[in-house]
């Protein structure tokens, strides 16, 4: 599979940037002597999976949604990943893998491009799938970070993104939850900074540094 036949969810025909640039942003593999095992939290058609997987972000992903239509996209798009044994990909609640005893601390990796809006907030879509995604009702922001660092171990990373507006709420969260805010950036492209991205580590030191810019390279690393 490629970007030039991906297989979207219904309703959509492209992908928001932000995707790309988490994965823009994470650390390589190196020489690839350690693996590297991901967790995607609601992975969608899988493009984040994918990305991390085909630039060396990664040795390995468990893609995980609750959307059925979101897995079954994402089962075509991984194929070629899954039969190599490098993905796995489940239809489940993440709450429910944030409970199982035999995920924690086994991560190294943990990727979240999580519900934006809390009720009564932002624009409504007359997508369930959309609003499922966006909202977070069903996963909340605490639920989510309190998941993450149980599925992380000592020293690894968490990347998200997250609204400007809950920047403080965000960190407050992570924090409750020993994962220590170390790296933000705003994209060059988001002139307003509405959205910003986040590295966090688990049991890290206090120190976080600010990037107000950064830029997607024109060629290379996202182009098919």
């Amino acid at each position: 599979m490629t970007r030039s036949n991906w297989v979207f969810v219904e309703g959509q025909r492209r992908h928001s940037q932000d995707g790309s640039n988490l994965v823009f942003l994470m650390k390589g593999i190196g020489k690839g002597i350690r693996p590297v095992k991901a967790v995607d939290i609601g992975c969608g058609d899988g493009i984040i999976a994918y990305d991390m997987l085909k630039y060396k972000k990664a040795t390995s992903v468990f893609a995980l949604d609750i959307s059925k239509e979101a897995i079954v996209a994402a089962g075509e798009n991984l194929q070629g990943f899954v039969e190599a044994g490098t993905v796995a990909i489940e239809r489940v609640d993440a709450r429910r893998v944030f409970g199982r005893r035999q995920w924690s601390g086994k991560f190294d990796l943990a990727v979240i491009n999580p519900p934006f809006f809390s009720e009564g907030s932002g624009i409504e879509s007359q997508r369930g799938l959309d609003n499922l995604a966006r909202r977070d009702k069903r996963l909340p922001l605490r639920v989510w970070a309190r998941g993450a660092s149980k599925l992380l171990r000592s020293g690894g990373e968490l990347y998200c993104v997250f609204p400007t507006e809950r920047l403080a709420e965000l960190v407050a969260a992570l924090k409750l939850f020993k994962l220590e805010p170390k790296s933000l950036w705003w994209a060059s492209h988001d002139r307003r900074k509405r959205r910003f991205f986040l590295r966090a580590v688990k049991d890290g030191k206090c120190g976080l540094r600010v990037e107000t810019d950064f830029a997607i390279p024109a060629k290379g690393h996202h182009q098919e």
